[in-house]
């Protein structure tokens, strides 16, 4: 096994000289600058008494706004706050904004209690109002979150509210520090949302175009409530930030600096040897090796819900001939004739782990599932049963430009060679969504509206129905997957119930049902690396993952003199 993979790297070797170092990551909307050229960025003046912490993420041309990605930037995670306060496994478990909030039985009515003593970083008290138009206003702007537009929508008035036909939600009521939502469908992740969500002060965006949001002068300096406010800000250089002195939970005693350094960017590495980053993330294992060893930091490794896949198209092609890969024994001994681990440990040099399901390893996946070891004769054993044509030749996309694609999809095809599968890869580029995510008209016999058989793609996930609820008849993004009674039966218990137990077991079932039928071929789990400096004395209770919003109390860390 270990000589068939080396002989596929030295093969890649000769295909190409030149390795891309950044891991075949893609981070969706995000803004990173590397035009400092690898130098250590500017600094502003500081007194020898403060305490600084030192983070990236900074401002490069604006704020981006906290509805897109709550917490991808370390500002959004400490100048906004929630109305709930989620644990590092993202489970609602206090109030924020709401001093109590609360859900009914039937999950149709979630009340909010605002606290008296909270503001916002002009000195203004927060109002219920601010609550009830954040929503609203969010609702028409193009920057919402996939899950908050679910949760939203499900509110009673909602369509009419979109459509234009009413000013205002039906469904939020407000009486005193009271606001009521009322639901008219299942929202099955309200309360993450509210663990997300950041609400804005109303008066700053009397006249500005919610379609044109980002753009609002409100982004380059931005008012917020959380527990530190922006103190000085030179856009692609450096962000000051200083603790919020009307904080309802307590005052830092230390400022934060960020500078616009992200993954695959030198400045990280850079940053981090020259004492100037206490605290930060990235997904690059060659940030993470070359920071190895530098005294005074520390490296966690953080499992994310970010998972690497194959999308299988198993609708009929559009000559009316069967797909292939409508076998669930075809899709088997792909998973079975590809060695996970060792492009894992050779290929990604241990930076990934291989995948059983979508769902990532932790409390959220069942166990005993199965693992797809590699398994080259038990790949042919099933390619001999469903009568595999050796001379049918996959079709594979992918569209990351990066070398490290080029050169998983070259191992890949290597090894279904050896089980007897041919296989072509090809980049696709321009109108994505339509290349790979076309619908037919007709999602129970098709025939399929794209071109390929697999598609190699992630799905990063806020929330565990984002991973699966696009598999259903339906979904406008099914591409892919021919209607299964099973398979929308389980999906919807997923999604039928407000109540954490229930929807756990039945996402449970729903994986289990994945992993014997593959209707999706997951490969490989890509985990964030949290790196921090010997400087922070005290600081979260429990990591969790640092591109979402949970009660770390930064507030309260303590740092070295």
């Amino acid at each position: 096994m270990k000589k068939l993979f080396t002989g596929m790297i030295a093969t890649l070797a000769c295909v190409s000289l030149v390795a891309c170092g950044n891991g075949g990551n893609e981070a969706k909307n995000e803004t990173n600058d590397s035009s400092n050229g690898g130098t250590v960025a500017e600094q502003p003046a500081t007194s020898n008494e403060e305490k600084v912490l030192y983070s990236n993420g900074g401002a490069v041309e604006f704020f981006e706004t906290p509805w897109l990605n709550p917490g991808l930037f370390m500002y959004n995670k400490v100048l906004y706050e929630h109305l709930i306060e989620a644990d590092e496994n993202l489970n609602p478990v206090e109030g924020g904004l709401a001093s109590d909030y609360s859900l009914s039985e039937d999950g149709t009515q979630l009340t909010f209690v605002l606290r008296d003593n909270i503001y916002w970083h002009d000195g203004e008290k927060i109002t219920p109002e601010d609550i009830k138009w954040s929503i609203e206003y969010s609702m028409r702007t193009a920057v919402l979150n996939p899950v908050f537009t679910s949760t939203f929508h499900a509110i009673l008035g909602a369509d009419s509210y979109l459509a234009g036909d009413t000013e205002e939600l039906e469904g939020i009521v407000i009486d005193g520090n009271n606001v009521m939502i009322t639901f008219e469908k299942v929202a099955p992740d309200a309360l993450l949302t509210f663990t997300q969500f950041a609400p804005l002060p109303q008066k700053y965006f009397t006249d500005v175009d919610p379609l044109q949001i980002q753009q609002a002068k409100f982004f380059q300096n931005p008012i917020g409530s959380g527990p530190y406010k922006i103190e000085e800000v030179k856009m692609n250089d450096y962000t000051v930030l200083v603790p919020f002195d009307q904080y309802y939970d307590g005052v830092a005693n230390f400022k934060i600096h960020l500078t616009p350094s992200g993954e695959s960017d030198s400045n990280f590495v850079n940053n981090a040897k020259a004492g100037l980053l206490d605290y930060g993330y990235t997904k690059n294992v060659d940030d993470v090796k070359a920071l190895q060893g530098v005294e005074g930091l520390t490296i966690n490794q953080v499992d994310v819900r970010y998972t690497r896949l194959l999308y299988v198209n198993k609708f009929n092609k559009k000559d009316g001939s069967v797909s292939p890969l409508a076998d669930a024994r075809i899709r088997q001994a792909i998973r079975y004739g590809i060695d996970m681990q060792a492009i894992c440990d050779n290929l990604f040099n241990g930076s990934a782990v291989p995948a059983n399901s979508l769902t990532p390893n932790g409390s959220s996946k069942v166990s005993g599932l199965n693992d797809y070891e590699y398994n080259p004769e038990k790949a042919k054993e099933l390619l001999a049963e469903a009568n595999w044509d050796p001379n049918y030749v996959l079709d594979v996309v992918y569209y990351y430009t990066d070398q490290l694609t080029v050169d998983l999809m070259t191992t890949i095809q290597a090894y279904l060679s050896q089980i007897g599968i041919q296989m072509n890869f090809r980049l696709v580029e321009g109108d994505l969504a339509t290349i790979l995510w076309s619908a037919p008209e007709d999602q129970v016999n098709g025939p399929s509206a794209v071109d390929w058989d697999m598609a190699y793609g992630a799905n990063a996930a806020l929330s565990m129905h984002e991973y699966y609820d696009r598999y259903r008849t339906g979904s406008a993004s099914n591409s892919h997957t021919p209607s299964d009674e099973t398979l929308n039966t389980l999906i919807d218990a997923t999604n039928s119930s407000m109540d954490a137990k229930v929807q756990q077991d039945a996402f449970y079932e729903l994986q289990k049902y994945e992993n014997e039928t593959l209707f999706t071929m997951a490969l490989y789990y890509q985990p964030v690396f949290l790196v921090q400096s010997q400087k922070i004395v005290k600081g979260a209770d429990a990591i969790g993952n640092p591109q979402y919003n949970y009660n770390w109390e930064i507030q309260n860390w303590e740092l070295a003199e």
